[in-house]
Protein backbone atom coordinates (compact mmCIF):
# COMPACT_ATOMS: atom_id res chain seq x y z
CA UNK A 1 0.00 0.00 0.00
CA UNK A 2 1.30 3.40 -0.94
CA UNK A 3 1.61 5.70 2.07
CA UNK A 4 1.26 9.42 1.50
CA UNK A 5 3.38 10.93 4.29
CA UNK A 6 2.04 14.47 3.96
CA UNK A 7 -1.63 14.50 3.03
CA UNK A 8 -4.88 15.69 4.56
CA UNK A 9 -3.95 18.55 6.84
CA UNK A 10 -6.89 20.83 7.63
CA UNK A 11 -7.09 24.32 9.10
CA UNK A 12 -10.18 25.06 11.12
CA UNK A 13 -9.93 28.77 11.86
CA UNK A 14 -8.52 30.81 14.72
CA UNK A 15 -8.09 30.18 18.43
CA UNK A 16 -7.13 33.14 20.64
CA UNK A 17 -5.73 34.86 17.54
CA UNK A 18 -3.68 31.82 16.52
CA UNK A 19 -3.93 29.80 13.36
CA UNK A 20 -4.32 26.18 14.42
CA UNK A 21 -4.64 22.67 13.07
CA UNK A 22 -7.17 20.50 14.88
CA UNK A 23 -7.13 16.69 15.34
CA UNK A 24 -8.46 14.16 17.88
CA UNK A 25 -5.82 11.82 19.33
CA UNK A 26 -5.87 8.91 21.78
CA UNK A 27 -2.55 10.17 23.10
CA UNK A 28 -0.71 13.45 22.67
CA UNK A 29 0.77 13.56 19.21
CA UNK A 30 3.06 16.52 19.47
CA UNK A 31 4.70 15.77 22.85
CA UNK A 32 8.04 15.00 21.17
CA UNK A 33 11.29 16.95 21.22
CA UNK A 34 12.44 19.05 18.28
CA UNK A 35 14.52 16.20 16.84
CA UNK A 36 11.46 14.03 16.18
CA UNK A 37 8.76 16.66 15.85
CA UNK A 38 9.15 16.75 12.08
CA UNK A 39 8.22 13.10 11.82
CA UNK A 40 5.25 13.78 14.06
CA UNK A 41 4.08 16.41 11.57
CA UNK A 42 4.37 13.86 8.76
CA UNK A 43 2.32 11.35 10.75
CA UNK A 44 -0.36 13.95 11.44
CA UNK A 45 -0.61 14.70 7.75
CA UNK A 46 -0.78 10.95 7.04
CA UNK A 47 -3.79 10.38 9.30
CA UNK A 48 -6.56 11.22 6.77
CA UNK A 49 -4.89 8.89 4.27
CA UNK A 50 -5.04 6.04 6.77
CA UNK A 51 -8.67 6.81 7.59
CA UNK A 52 -9.71 6.38 3.95
CA UNK A 53 -7.24 3.63 3.00
CA UNK A 54 -9.80 0.90 3.72
CA UNK A 55 -12.22 2.22 1.10
CA UNK A 56 -12.66 -0.17 -1.87
CA UNK A 57 -12.71 2.78 -4.26
CA UNK A 58 -9.52 4.34 -2.96
CA UNK A 59 -6.85 4.85 -5.62
CA UNK A 60 -3.49 3.91 -4.11
CA UNK A 61 -1.81 5.56 -7.07
CA UNK A 62 -3.34 8.98 -6.37
CA UNK A 63 -1.15 11.89 -7.50
CA UNK A 64 1.43 13.29 -5.07
CA UNK A 65 0.44 16.55 -3.36
CA UNK A 66 3.22 18.94 -2.37
CA UNK A 67 3.44 19.45 1.41
CA UNK A 68 5.98 21.66 3.18
CA UNK A 69 7.29 21.62 6.75
CA UNK A 70 9.35 24.60 7.97
CA UNK A 71 11.38 25.15 11.15
CA UNK A 72 13.20 28.45 11.59
CA UNK A 73 14.33 30.30 14.74
CA UNK A 74 15.91 33.72 14.16
CA UNK A 75 18.46 34.99 16.70
CA UNK A 76 19.58 38.62 16.50
CA UNK A 77 22.71 37.84 18.52
CA UNK A 78 23.94 35.51 15.76
CA UNK A 79 25.38 36.62 12.43
CA UNK A 80 24.10 33.53 10.61
CA UNK A 81 20.50 32.26 10.51
CA UNK A 82 19.45 28.70 9.61
CA UNK A 83 16.11 27.34 8.43
CA UNK A 84 15.02 23.72 7.99
CA UNK A 85 12.66 22.98 5.09
CA UNK A 86 11.33 19.48 4.49
CA UNK A 87 8.92 18.05 1.92
CA UNK A 88 6.29 15.35 2.06
CA UNK A 89 7.12 12.10 0.29
CA UNK A 90 5.47 9.02 -1.20
CA UNK A 91 6.66 5.52 -0.43
CA UNK A 92 5.55 2.00 -1.31
CA UNK A 93 7.24 0.68 1.83
CA UNK A 94 7.75 1.58 5.47
CA UNK A 95 7.52 5.32 6.13
CA UNK A 96 10.07 5.09 8.98
CA UNK A 97 12.57 3.51 6.63
CA UNK A 98 11.87 6.09 3.93
CA UNK A 99 12.48 8.88 6.43
CA UNK A 100 16.03 7.57 6.82
CA UNK A 101 16.71 8.20 3.12
CA UNK A 102 18.36 11.58 2.68
CA UNK A 103 16.93 12.20 -0.81
CA UNK A 104 13.35 11.67 0.41
CA UNK A 105 13.29 14.66 2.74
CA UNK A 106 14.44 17.68 0.76
CA UNK A 107 13.46 19.76 -2.26
CA UNK A 108 17.08 20.47 -3.23
CA UNK A 109 17.09 22.76 -6.32
CA UNK A 110 13.33 22.53 -6.85
CA UNK A 111 12.74 25.53 -4.60
CA UNK A 112 14.13 29.00 -4.04
CA UNK A 113 14.13 30.45 -0.53
CA UNK A 114 14.18 34.19 0.18
CA UNK A 115 14.13 36.21 3.38
CA UNK A 116 12.32 39.55 3.11
CA UNK A 117 12.94 42.31 5.67
CA UNK A 118 10.16 44.79 6.54
CA UNK A 119 10.16 48.02 8.51
CA UNK A 120 6.73 49.35 9.49
CA UNK A 121 5.18 47.25 6.74
CA UNK A 122 7.57 48.43 4.01
CA UNK A 123 9.93 45.91 2.41
CA UNK A 124 13.49 47.18 2.66
CA UNK A 125 15.61 44.13 1.76
CA UNK A 126 15.45 40.68 0.19
CA UNK A 127 18.10 37.99 0.67
CA UNK A 128 18.38 34.70 -1.19
CA UNK A 129 19.20 31.82 1.17
CA UNK A 130 21.94 29.38 0.24
CA UNK A 131 22.12 25.70 1.24
CA UNK A 132 24.64 23.95 3.48
CA UNK A 133 25.25 20.40 4.70
CA UNK A 134 28.13 21.43 6.99
CA UNK A 135 26.13 21.07 10.23
CA UNK A 136 25.49 17.41 11.15
CA UNK A 137 22.17 16.21 12.48
CA UNK A 138 21.89 14.34 15.78
CA UNK A 139 21.89 10.58 15.21
CA UNK A 140 19.14 10.08 17.81
CA UNK A 141 15.92 10.40 15.85
CA UNK A 142 13.78 8.99 13.06
CA UNK A 143 15.12 11.24 10.28
CA UNK A 144 18.10 10.80 7.99
CA UNK A 145 21.36 11.60 9.84
CA UNK A 146 24.02 12.84 10.30
CA UNK A 147 23.85 14.63 6.93
CA UNK A 148 21.14 17.25 6.63
CA UNK A 149 20.30 20.12 4.29
CA UNK A 150 19.85 23.57 5.85
CA UNK A 151 19.08 26.95 4.33
CA UNK A 152 21.39 29.70 5.53
CA UNK A 153 21.51 33.50 5.35
CA UNK A 154 24.59 35.50 6.40
CA UNK A 155 23.00 38.80 7.34
CA UNK A 156 22.46 40.55 10.65
CA UNK A 157 18.82 40.88 11.64
CA UNK A 158 17.24 43.83 13.41
CA UNK A 159 14.70 43.44 16.26
CA UNK A 160 13.03 46.65 15.02
CA UNK A 161 12.05 44.87 11.79
CA UNK A 162 9.98 41.83 10.83
CA UNK A 163 11.09 39.02 8.54
CA UNK A 164 9.17 36.97 6.01
CA UNK A 165 10.36 33.64 4.62
CA UNK A 166 9.24 33.03 1.02
CA UNK A 167 9.60 29.51 -0.43
CA UNK A 168 8.84 29.19 -4.14
CA UNK A 169 8.56 25.88 -5.97
CA UNK A 170 10.37 26.34 -9.30
CA UNK A 171 8.33 23.61 -11.02
CA UNK A 172 4.78 24.42 -9.86
CA UNK A 173 4.97 28.06 -8.76
CA UNK A 174 3.53 27.13 -5.35
CA UNK A 175 4.54 29.70 -2.71
CA UNK A 176 4.83 29.03 1.02
CA UNK A 177 5.44 31.90 3.49
CA UNK A 178 6.03 32.49 7.20
CA UNK A 179 6.55 35.78 9.02
CA UNK A 180 7.94 36.66 12.45
CA UNK A 181 9.08 39.46 14.71
CA UNK A 182 12.58 39.29 16.25
CA UNK A 183 13.50 39.15 19.94
CA UNK A 184 15.83 41.95 20.99
CA UNK A 185 18.84 41.98 23.31
CA UNK A 186 18.31 40.96 26.92
CA UNK A 187 20.41 40.75 30.09
CA UNK A 188 20.31 39.10 33.50
CA UNK A 189 20.08 41.66 36.33
CA UNK A 190 20.06 39.31 39.33
CA UNK A 191 21.98 37.64 40.94
CA UNK A 192 24.53 40.46 40.95
CA UNK A 193 26.93 38.93 43.47
CA UNK A 194 30.20 37.56 42.14
CA UNK A 195 29.79 34.35 44.15
CA UNK A 196 26.73 32.21 44.83
CA UNK A 197 25.81 29.89 47.70
CA UNK A 198 24.19 26.52 46.92
CA UNK A 199 24.32 25.12 50.48
CA UNK A 200 20.85 26.31 51.61
CA UNK A 201 17.24 25.76 50.57
CA UNK A 202 16.03 29.34 51.08
CA UNK A 203 14.50 30.59 47.83
CA UNK A 204 16.68 32.90 45.73
CA UNK A 205 15.64 35.16 42.86
CA UNK A 206 16.85 35.40 39.28
CA UNK A 207 15.75 38.48 37.35
CA UNK A 208 16.19 39.34 33.68
CA UNK A 209 15.42 42.41 31.61
CA UNK A 210 12.49 42.09 29.24
CA UNK A 211 13.72 41.80 25.67
CA UNK A 212 11.96 43.57 22.82
CA UNK A 213 9.23 41.35 21.27
CA UNK A 214 9.69 38.64 23.94
CA UNK A 215 6.67 37.06 25.65
CA UNK A 216 8.11 34.05 27.52
CA UNK A 217 11.35 32.72 28.99
CA UNK A 218 13.31 29.56 29.74
CA UNK A 219 15.87 29.58 32.57
CA UNK A 220 18.80 27.17 32.93
CA UNK A 221 21.62 26.78 35.43
CA UNK A 222 24.99 25.27 34.49
CA UNK A 223 27.63 23.69 36.71
CA UNK A 224 31.04 23.88 34.98
CA UNK A 225 34.15 21.92 35.96
CA UNK A 226 37.40 20.42 34.68
CA UNK A 227 38.06 16.69 34.44
CA UNK A 228 41.55 15.16 34.16
CA UNK A 229 42.21 11.52 33.33
CA UNK A 230 44.62 10.07 35.92
CA UNK A 231 46.33 7.81 33.37
CA UNK A 232 46.54 9.87 30.20
CA UNK A 233 46.51 13.34 31.73
CA UNK A 234 43.90 14.43 29.15
CA UNK A 235 42.04 17.52 30.40
CA UNK A 236 38.42 18.14 29.42
CA UNK A 237 36.17 21.01 30.42
CA UNK A 238 32.66 19.73 31.18
CA UNK A 239 29.31 21.05 32.31
CA UNK A 240 25.86 19.85 33.31
CA UNK A 241 22.68 21.83 32.73
CA UNK A 242 19.67 21.97 35.02
CA UNK A 243 16.30 23.29 33.89
CA UNK A 244 15.22 25.90 36.44
CA UNK A 245 11.98 26.28 34.46
CA UNK A 246 10.59 22.93 33.24
CA UNK A 247 8.46 24.91 30.77
CA UNK A 248 8.19 28.46 29.42
CA UNK A 249 7.27 31.19 31.93
CA UNK A 250 5.92 34.66 31.21
CA UNK A 251 7.39 36.49 34.22
CA UNK A 252 10.67 38.44 34.16
CA UNK A 253 11.79 37.06 37.55
CA UNK A 254 11.84 33.61 39.07
CA UNK A 255 12.26 32.00 42.49
CA UNK A 256 14.53 28.96 42.72
CA UNK A 257 16.01 26.65 45.37
CA UNK A 258 19.85 26.93 45.32
CA UNK A 259 20.37 23.50 46.90
CA UNK A 260 18.65 21.81 43.94
CA UNK A 261 21.80 22.35 41.87
CA UNK A 262 23.86 20.36 44.38
CA UNK A 263 21.31 17.55 44.33
CA UNK A 264 21.29 17.63 40.54
CA UNK A 265 25.06 17.36 40.11
CA UNK A 266 25.21 14.52 42.64
CA UNK A 267 22.67 12.52 40.64
CA UNK A 268 23.87 13.42 37.11
CA UNK A 269 27.68 13.15 37.36
CA UNK A 270 28.80 9.53 37.28
CA UNK A 271 31.29 8.10 39.74
CA UNK A 272 34.57 7.51 37.88
CA UNK A 273 37.74 6.63 39.79
CA UNK A 274 39.87 7.06 36.66
CA UNK A 275 39.49 10.85 36.74
CA UNK A 276 39.98 13.82 39.06
CA UNK A 277 37.56 16.73 38.86
CA UNK A 278 38.24 20.36 39.70
CA UNK A 279 36.00 23.31 40.44
CA UNK A 280 36.48 26.45 38.35
CA UNK A 281 37.60 29.67 39.97
CA UNK A 282 35.33 32.29 38.40
CA UNK A 283 32.82 30.58 36.11
CA UNK A 284 31.74 27.48 37.98
CA UNK A 285 28.09 28.57 37.88
CA UNK A 286 26.30 30.01 34.86
CA UNK A 287 22.73 31.25 34.59
CA UNK A 288 21.27 31.22 31.09
CA UNK A 289 17.94 32.79 30.10
CA UNK A 290 16.28 32.36 26.72
CA UNK A 291 13.60 34.82 25.62
CA UNK A 292 11.18 33.79 22.87
CA UNK A 293 8.63 35.66 20.78
CA UNK A 294 4.91 34.95 20.38
CA UNK A 295 5.17 32.49 17.48
CA UNK A 296 7.77 30.39 19.27
CA UNK A 297 5.69 30.52 22.48
CA UNK A 298 2.43 29.56 20.75
CA UNK A 299 4.09 26.62 19.01
CA UNK A 300 5.57 25.27 22.24
CA UNK A 301 2.32 25.76 24.17
CA UNK A 302 0.30 23.70 21.72
CA UNK A 303 2.98 21.00 21.72
CA UNK A 304 2.90 20.52 25.51
CA UNK A 305 1.77 17.20 26.93
CA UNK A 306 -1.86 17.22 28.05
CA UNK A 307 -3.28 15.29 31.00
CA UNK A 308 -6.33 14.39 28.93
CA UNK A 309 -6.46 10.87 27.46
CA UNK A 310 -8.83 11.76 24.61
CA UNK A 311 -8.58 15.34 23.53
CA UNK A 312 -8.90 17.84 20.72
CA UNK A 313 -5.25 18.64 20.05
CA UNK A 314 -4.29 22.06 18.70
CA UNK A 315 -1.15 22.46 16.64
CA UNK A 316 0.08 25.99 16.02
CA UNK A 317 1.67 27.04 12.75
CA UNK A 318 2.38 30.42 11.15
CA UNK A 319 3.41 28.79 7.87
CA UNK A 320 0.93 29.63 5.09
CA UNK A 321 0.15 28.77 1.48
CA UNK A 322 -2.61 30.52 -0.52
CA UNK A 323 -3.19 27.45 -2.69
CA UNK A 324 -3.65 24.74 -0.05
CA UNK A 325 -3.33 23.83 3.63
CA UNK A 326 -0.47 21.32 3.25
CA UNK A 327 1.94 23.17 5.56
CA UNK A 328 3.27 22.75 9.09
CA UNK A 329 6.01 24.05 11.40
CA UNK A 330 6.80 27.62 12.39
CA UNK A 331 9.14 30.59 11.98
CA UNK A 332 9.94 32.28 15.29
CA UNK A 333 12.68 34.07 17.20
CA UNK A 334 14.67 33.78 20.42
CA UNK A 335 17.65 35.37 22.15
CA UNK A 336 19.73 34.47 25.20
CA UNK A 337 21.69 36.07 28.03
CA UNK A 338 24.23 34.52 30.42
CA UNK A 339 25.86 35.46 33.71
CA UNK A 340 28.84 33.67 35.31
CA UNK A 341 29.61 33.29 39.01
CA UNK A 342 32.01 31.51 41.34
CA UNK A 343 30.99 29.25 44.21
CA UNK A 344 31.48 30.68 47.68
CA UNK A 345 33.75 28.84 50.14
CA UNK A 346 30.92 26.95 51.86
CA UNK A 347 29.62 25.68 48.52
CA UNK A 348 33.07 24.52 47.47
CA UNK A 349 33.45 22.65 50.76
CA UNK A 350 30.06 20.99 50.24
CA UNK A 351 30.99 19.64 46.79
CA UNK A 352 34.51 18.53 47.73
CA UNK A 353 33.70 17.05 51.15
CA UNK A 354 29.93 16.48 51.18
CA UNK A 355 28.73 12.94 51.85
CA UNK A 356 26.72 12.81 48.63
CA UNK A 357 29.44 14.25 46.36
CA UNK A 358 32.86 13.28 47.73
CA UNK A 359 32.74 10.01 45.76
CA UNK A 360 32.85 12.15 42.59
CA UNK A 361 36.52 13.10 43.22
CA UNK A 362 36.12 16.88 43.18
CA UNK A 363 38.99 19.15 44.21
CA UNK A 364 39.29 22.90 44.86
CA UNK A 365 40.09 25.14 41.90
CA UNK A 366 43.47 26.15 43.37
CA UNK A 367 44.56 22.49 43.33
CA UNK A 368 44.20 22.31 39.54
CA UNK A 369 47.61 21.40 38.01
CA UNK A 370 49.30 24.10 35.97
Amino acid sequence: MIQNACKGIKKVGKFEGWKVLKKSYFCTFFSMDMRTRFYACLCALLLPFLMFSCSKDFNSNAPYRDATIVYGILDASEGVQYVKIYKGFLTDGNAYEAAQIYDSLYYFDKITVDMEEYNNGRKISTWRLDTTTAIPRDLNGDMSAPKQLLYVVNHAIDPANTYKLVITNRETGRVVTAETSVVGEMRITKPQAQSVDITHTNMNTIEYKDAENSVAYLVYQYFNYVEINRTTGVTVRKSIRRNVTPSLVTTSSLQYNPYRLYEYLCSHIEVDNTVDRYLLADSCICFEVWAVNDTYYNYVRTSTISSSVVMDHLVYTNVECEDDDLVAGFLGSRCSARSFHRLNDNSQDLIVKGSASRKLNFHYFYELPE
